[in-house]
């Protein structure tokens, strides 16, 4: 049984189906993948893993299993937006830093760009401050709902049983197997996969882990005539959205499992366009929405085995890379229950932290 229909939850569920196993995934909201479906869908290994070699290679393993993922589903092509990205900085000694962080890797940073390039690439740039951007073509944003659908479809076809709408109150192990109890009776499983997100840690039963609740609000412009083809990646970032719009996001918010836009955050988002595209000030605003990450203490995700517990199987912790790295740690942890046993996951283990 997996708690959680997001994309970790769906993409342990194919793959174990697949296996032969007997796989019931239960969502407490109905369309399932409530933390998938508010994120905004950017698929690009973020700078910060420069600093965690082991970070950096599993948000590039993600990539590759995404990538994959895509290409299999039907009309996976589809969901990508844009192609490529402009890692941007504000001045040569930000330039450097970077640059220096990311020596000796081997993929590193791109090809570097000054203002003038940026604005040829990117017209809805003109006038911007910047000094410059590192390009790759390897990032785009992912459709996260079509994404999500999309796994839910893959996940059914493959045998999967989904019960959207049903939340689970608690979890007990037994000496036979799992129990979970929700609203109106108790389930019974051989293990139970926790692929939950941020409310991983919310179920009566699971021993207490570090984990919170980051909060991301988004924003969607329009203008017409300008359009971005290519994530503008920052400690902000603007992307391509549907039909020409552009997404601008996202703040990283300490608000507990409150889920709502506020001024600040608007506000916040608002002077991001202001400042790097200029030439958007004055467009027309479409909506704008919140949604919650997952982040452990050392910003490693959790995936393994929950600690005191043998049959209770963990992966959450993913913070803003849960688009791009979720199918890959949902494989990672099919292939911890079916097997007993990931090398690929013992970095994560959830047992390198002390339960309270």
């Amino acid at each position: 049984m997996i708690l959680g229909a997001g994309v970790v939850g769906l993409s342990a569920a194919r793959r174990l189906s697949v296996l032969g196993a007997t796989v019931t995934v239960l969502d407490a909201v109905a369309p399932g993948g409530r933390g998938s479906r508010a994120a905004a869908g950017v698929a690009i290994p973020s700078v910060r893993l420069f600093d965690d070699p082991v970070m950096l290679a599993f948000a590039r393993a993600g990539r590759a299993t995404l990538t994959e993922d895509l290409a299999a589903l039907p009309g996976g092509t589809s969901l990508r937006r844009g192609n490529g990205i402009l890692r941007i900085v504000p001045d040569a000694k930000a330039r450097d830093a970077l640059a220096a962080k990311a020596a000796g890797d081997a993929e590193g940073l791109g090809t570097w760009r000054d203002a003038a390039s940026l604005v040829s690439l990117e017209p809805a740039l003109e006038g911007t401050p910047l000094f410059g951007a590192f390009e790759t073509a390897q990032g785009h944003l992912v459709d996260t709902d079509g994404y999500v659908d999309a796994l839910l479809k893959a996940a059914t076809d493959a045998g999967v049983r989904t019960r959207l709408g049903v939340a689970a109150r608690a979890v007990t192990e037994t000496s036979t197997g799992v129990e979970v109890l929700t609203e109106g009776e108790t389930l019974r499983a051989d293990q139970v996969l926790v692929c939950a997100g941020p409310w991983s840690t919310q179920v009566d039963g699971l021993p207490a882990l570090p984990l919170k609740p980051v909060r991301g609000q988004m924003l969607v412009v329009h203008q017409p005539g300008l359009h971005l083809t290519r994530v503008v990646s920052g400690p902000t970032y603007l992307a391509p959205w549907r039909d020409g719009e552009i997404v601008v996001g996202a703040t990283e918010e300490d608000a507990g499992f409150v889920e709502q836009v506020t001024p600040a955050g608007l506000l916040h988002l608002s002077a991001t366009v202001a400042k790097l595209a200029p030439r958007l000030r004055d467009s027309r605003f479409v909506r704008a929405w919140a949604g919650l990450r997952s982040a452990t203490p050392d910003g490693r995700p959790y995936i393994g085995r929950h600690p005191g517990l043998e049959r209770v199987l963990l992966a959450t912790g993913l913070g803003g890379q849960g688009i791009l790295t979720g199918a890959h740690t949902g494989a990672l942890l099919a292939e911890l229950a079916a097997q007993g046993h990931c090398a690929a996951a013992e970095p994560f283990a959830p047992s390198r932290v002390s339960t309270g």
